[in-house]
């Protein structure tokens, strides 16, 4: 485990953890990407207004949609509200038999599915104090640090807008 720049060593929750992922397993991941991006367009799953993580979307993007409405309503004398959220540690709380709820409800293709309960159960982790090695542990929430489908978010965002 790493410590997280700029935070407090002593305490566990400011250090990243180190996942091992082989170069075909990465391969493999770009494959299972470009098929989830393809699914998810072709369902038109991931709505219009989701712009973090997808392509030619950016927050800028995003905040120019905002005022255009604010600037609306206000021509309009109409009221307007916003709620914003930031989910703390969102990538690391994802629940894997959710998640693959969501993905089963919205008829995503049956091998998608299964490739994604593959890729996320059965994961382990030990942690190494000194030269002490703790006992394996399961994942049941998360994503594995350093994988290349989780920075896009896919997986991610089917959970959150499904």
């Amino acid at each position: 485990m790493f410590p997280k720049p700029g935070q407090n060593h002593k305490l566990p929750r400011n250090y990243r953890p180190i996942s091992f992922l082989s170069n075909l397993g990465k391969i493999y991941e770009k494959v299972i990407l470009a098929r989830l991006k393809e699914h998810c367009s072709n369902l038109q799953i991931i709505p219009d207004e989701q712009y973090g993580f997808c392509p030619n979307h950016g927050c800028v993007h995003q905040l120019f949609r905002v005022t255009n409405l604010i600037t609306h309503g206000f021509n309009n004398k109409l009221y307007i509200g916003g709620v914003f959220l930031d989910e703390s540690k969102a990538f690391d709380r994802m629940w894997h038999n959710g998640l693959i709820y969501k993905l089963i409800a919205n008829k995503l293709s049956n091998y998608l599915t299964d490739i994604t309960i593959l890729f996320l159960r059965n994961r382990t982790f030990n942690v190494k104090l000194n030269s002490t090695l703790s006992e394996t542990g399961h994942i049941k929430t998360g994503r594995p640090q350093g994988s290349i489908l989780i920075p896009f978010s896919i997986l991610f965002t089917l959970q959150v807008f499904l």
